[in-house]
This record gives C-alpha cells, structure tokens and sequence, in this order.
C-alpha cells in the first residue's frame, strides 16, 4: 500500500534526528564524543558512527528501489515468515528500549577514536540521502516490496517496516548518545 502520511511523518523524523544530532553534539571536544562510560559500552561518537555504519548497508536496496530497478529475489517473495520479521523488528527495535540487543558485526561503529566534524559532516550527508530515498517512495507500495536483511539473508520484511525501523533505530541510538552525556562522569567542558 502506498502511504504518503507515514514517508512524510518519516522525513519529518529524519530531517529532525539530523538537527538533534547536530543541537545535542556538535560543540563536543574530540574527548567528550569518545568517551565511554564502561569499557564496552560505546562513546557519543560510536553511537552515531553505528547509525550511518548500519544504514549504509541499506542505502544500496533504496536506491534500487527509489530508480524503480529493484527485483525482489525468490525468497523476498515467497519467505512464509517475513510478515513476522519485520512486525517482530519493529517491536524490538524501540527508541526507548526495553531490552538490549548486541549489534551484529557487520553494524559495529569505529573502534579507533572519531573525529567530531567528521562525524557531524558524515551525519548530515547521510541524512540527506535517507530523506531522499523517503522522498522517492510515494508512489511505491511499502507493503509489497520486500528486502532482505543486510545482517541476515534468511531475514526479510517489507520496505515499510525497514523504514519505520531505521528511524525508530536512529532515535534509539541518539538517546543513547543522550545518556552517555547525562552520565555523573561525563566529562564537562574543561575536564580532560
């Protein structure tokens, strides 16, 4: 079914997660982006870095799709579970979690120390793409495309519960960032 409400309530998303990105981030040092408030749980910068790492692995599916050249593959259109997938991601992959879940690896941020500006520039572009792809699907059946998982090829759902997920997944990730930085020990500015 073709859904102009939800593309736009999801560009409207994507354009606003881009400006609290850069309101909440953009005047952190280079310290205050990598720092980490365990040693296995991410910095600021490793939460936004995983948003545009796992979204990257989407992008060449939306293209497709947007260029109205994508082939669904036999297993797209006959999975008997992939009603289930994508309803079961949408509920797990909620902006205020519930339960934590390990990225798969193909997902993992930068381990080495990210660069502030880098990053922010990265975001934006990054954004601006996502926004055009949403912009590109208002003429397309969200329901009756289907992809594949880039994290599992036995996983597939529609092209609309990937987009509600990836948006829902961006906010996740920025409240997370969120938190590194309310944290007690954060450090403040002229800490080092």
């Amino acid at each position: 079914m073709k859904d102009p409400v939800l593309l736009t309530g999801l560009v409207q998303k994507a354009q606003q997660a881009n400006q609290d990105v850069q309101q909440y981030f953009s005047t952190l040092s280079f310290h205050q982006l990598n720092w980490r408030p365990a040693p296995l749980a991410w910095s600021i910068g490793q939460c936004l870095d995983h948003l545009v790492v796992s979204d990257l692995h989407y992008f060449p599916t939306l293209k497709q799709i947007a260029a109205g050249q994508y082939e669904m593959k036999p297993w797209e259109k006959w999975n008997p579970l992939r009603g289930i997938f994508g309803k079961m991601l949408v509920l797990s992959m909620q902006e205020q979690p519930k339960k934590k879940y390990r990225a798969p690896r193909i997902f993992l941020p930068e381990e080495q120390p990210i660069q502030p500006v880098n990053l922010l520039e990265r975001f934006t572009k990054h954004q601006e793409s996502l926004v055009g792809y949403l912009q590109a699907f208002h003429r397309t059946d969200l329901d009756q495309i289907q992809i594949t998982s880039p994290a599992s090829r036995l996983v597939t759902y529609s092209l609309r519960h990937a987009l509600i997920v990836l948006l829902q997944h961006q906010y996740r990730h920025i409240n997370q960032a969120r938190r590194v930085e309310n944290h007690a020990d954060f450090p403040r500015p002229g800490e080092s």
